[in-house]
């Protein structure tokens, strides 16, 4: 990957706002452009909203309750935010922050809501790495099933780089403020026996498109195709 990595950095760079990336490859060695820099996650931490909420589930032996159920698929598959602050609810900061720790994740930040939270691109790419290993056990297909069904309008991106040679799972987030648009991405990608785990995160973009257009950017050439 060293040459894709050199041209998606050079690329990166060339783009308007702040741009960051992280890769964590088969054997989980992470390469980067800037991916230590704090960003506001916007709807992102769904992921770990997700994990953090069935693992609670697992840990009491407790069934997923059909109403949550419908939380959790609106949450991931269109991004509903109602359904992120109902699950929420049930996990709180002390849920995800425990989350954070288990995956060794050093610049992940919130307080009081989920929207608070801050991330890095290093972070969410081990994340996403390890998410079989940090999702309870009864829940990876489940799991797994989620992140790879968002809906169309919003698999935009690395999914549109990578599919159809790799099996993605995936979760953006978005949103417009006075500097601009942010706009991020994060996925894991298998293809036989390879895995990436690939974060894009963008802020003070001129427009969501320009933001998705920088995501799809990295991830072509990181896929050198």
């Amino acid at each position: 990957m060293p040459s894709d990595l050199e041209a998606a950095k050079l690329f990166a760079s060339q783009r308007a706002g702040r741009v960051s990336f992280a890769v964590v490859d088969t054997s989980g060695n992470l390469s980067c452009f800037r991916c230590r820099l704090s960003f506001h996650s916007a709807s992102v931490v769904k992921a770990m909203l997700l994990v953090v909420y069935l693992n609670h589930l697992a840990k009491r032996g407790e069934p997923l309750p059909a109403d949550h159920e419908a939380y959790l698929a609106s949450m991931i598959r269109v991004s509903d935010n109602d359904a992120a602050t109902a699950i929420y609810a049930h996990v709180g900061d002390a849920g995800l922050t425990e989350l954070a720790a288990e995956a060794q994740m050093t610049g992940f930040r919130v307080s009081g809501t989920w929207g608070s939270a801050r991330i890095t691109a290093a972070d969410q790419a081990r994340f996403f790495a390890a998410l079989d290993e940090l999702t309870a056990p009864e829940y990876h297909d489940y799991v797994r099933a989620l992140l790879s069904s968002i809906s169309s309008e919003q698999s935009w991106g690395i999914p549109e780089a990578a599919r159809p040679e790799w099996q993605t799972f995936f979760k953006g987030g978005w949103l417009t403020h006075g500097d601009g648009s942010l706009v991020h991405q994060v996925a894991r990608l298998e293809q036989r026996e390879r895995t990436i785990a690939l974060a894009v995160l963008t802020d003070g973009s001129p427009s969501d498109e320009y933001g998705r257009e920088t995501i799809q950017g990295i991830g072509v050439r990181l896929l050198d195709h």
